[in-house]
């Protein structure tokens, strides 16, 4: 397999508004640490991936969708190769417009894409021989901030590496999922995939550019919320850490993989909105502001959130938008490991559900090609919550019917299934 990389900073100066929390003091005053792009680009056969991934909350689905079609233009690479992805620290500034949770910049925005079509490019003129290695951990950071009988989380600390000939890493991809929400103050920080991909790259001989991507963390927290940056850099690097242990110990020696090391599939899946008609969105609208925990939570946003919202879901009525949602499901099948990549804020049930009788290690990439906002499982419309009652407000989108984390999961299997019966295939 041939592997490029490349690594460009997108720390702004401070002044910019920060996404993430929506009762937060704007602006940023200051640079906690730095925030990067990085791109990533697999080649192997006729197989090619190319992955940029970026430290900032989310990356709306007009943006990441100009994006793709931009790098494809400048690499002659299809679009469904191109992977557009966030690490969702909400210590970045926004390119992506929820309301009440910082204000965009275009001067930034206009910016930021041009450092990820230069990383791109780099990344693809970077190419050398590495191969793969793989180790997983376990990590028990993650907490269900939920509390429901619901209550899910997601162990596992998933590691690649891609070494070269001289044992040395290139790059490194590492999977948790715990929101990066360590930090709630005015400083720039990539929060804590920041701080484990600094640790990773010091750890790892080569000094790799890393990938860290915080898996399906929907409803999983660190431990606490509004941390020390000390308390946050040491969570970091506790997740990093097993992930160093693991892929150092997976030898140069080893046996090369039989069959494709990689593989690249994409589909999109329609999945239902609430079919609301004008007095349903009024009523639900009153009914949020009629509720004193939101404006106890939120103060004078939450109303904002629920006016744009109902304004909102005015405009789609009036235009006949029908009641669907454009999902966008991937795999990336590297060796045995399997990367699912969504466009949403998915639960942690996500992974479980999707994985039942695969062989080999499956990991959730979220935050992937836009945003859909928060995909809940079916438990969770019954239990309610901010992610379930709130989310879509500040989101300004139409709410997923309940079931759409589990239609997805259903899709996803069929998608792992085609993978195992080809990779079957191939070895015959």
């Amino acid at each position: 397999m041939k592997v490029g990389t490349a690594q460009l900073d997108i720390t702004p100066s401070p002044g910019l508004d920060l996404a993430g929390f929506a009762k937060r003091v704007q602006p940023s005053t200051s640079v906690l640490d730095p925030l990067f792009v990085r791109a990533l680009y697999l080649e192997d056969g006729p197989e090619r991936l190319l992955w940029v991934h970026a430290d900032l909350l989310a990356i709306g689905t007009q943006l990441a969708a100009r994006l793709r079609r931009d790098i494809s233009s400048d690499l002659a690479l299809p679009a469904f190769r191109i992977l557009v992805t966030a690490t969702h620290t909400h210590s970045a500034p926004a390119v992506i417009a929820l309301t009440g949770c910082g204000r965009v910049a275009p001067a930034y925005v206009r910016e930021f894409e041009a450092r990820c079509r230069r990383a791109a490019s780099l990344a693809v003129k970077d190419c050398e021989p590495c191969r793969l290695v793989a180790a997983q951990s376990q990590c028990r950071l993650g907490v269900d901030r939920r509390r429901f009988a619901s209550a899910h989380t997601e162990p596992r600390v998933g590691a690649l590496g891609w070494r070269r000939q001289d044992g040395s890493f290139k790059a490194a991809f590492v999977n948790y999922a715990m929101h990066p929400v360590c930090l709630r103050d005015t400083l720039i920080s990539a929060d804590w995939p920041g701080a484990a991909a600094q640790t990773l790259a010091e750890a790892l001989p080569g000094r790799p550019v890393v990938l860290v991507t915080p898996g399906a963390c929907g409803s999983i927290n660190p431990p606490s919320v509004g941390v020390t940056p000390r308390q946050m850099t040491d969570w970091g690097r506790q997740v990093a850490e097993g992930a160093a242990g693991g892929l150092l110990a997976a030898g140069v020696g080893a046996s090369p993989t039989n069959g494709a090391s990689l593989q690249v599939v994409s589909t999109p899946v329609s999945v239902p909105v609430e079919s609301w008609d004008a007095g349903q969105v009024e009523e639900y609208a009153a009914a949020c502001l009629a509720d004193p925990a939101g404006c106890r939570e939120f103060g004078d946003t939450f109303r904002l959130a629920v006016e744009t919202w109902r304004a909102g879901m005015f405009d789609r009525l009036r235009r006949r938008e029908p009641p669907l949602a454009e999902a966008e499901l991937g795999l990336i099948t590297l060796c045995q490991t399997s990367l699912l990549t969504i466009n949403g804020e998915m639960f942690s049930r996500f992974t479980a559900l999707a994985s039942v009788a695969v062989s080999g290690p499956v990991y959730t990439v979220g935050y992937a090609n836009g945003m859909l906002g928060y995909i809940p499982s079916a438990e969770a419309y019954d239990e309610g919550a901010y992610e379930v009652t709130w989310s879509m407000l500040f989101y300004n989108l139409p709410r997923l019917q309940k079931g759409c984390l589990e239609l997805l999961a259903e899709r996803a299997r069929r998608l792992l299934a085609e993978r195992s019966a080809d990779k079957l295939a191939g070895s015959l």
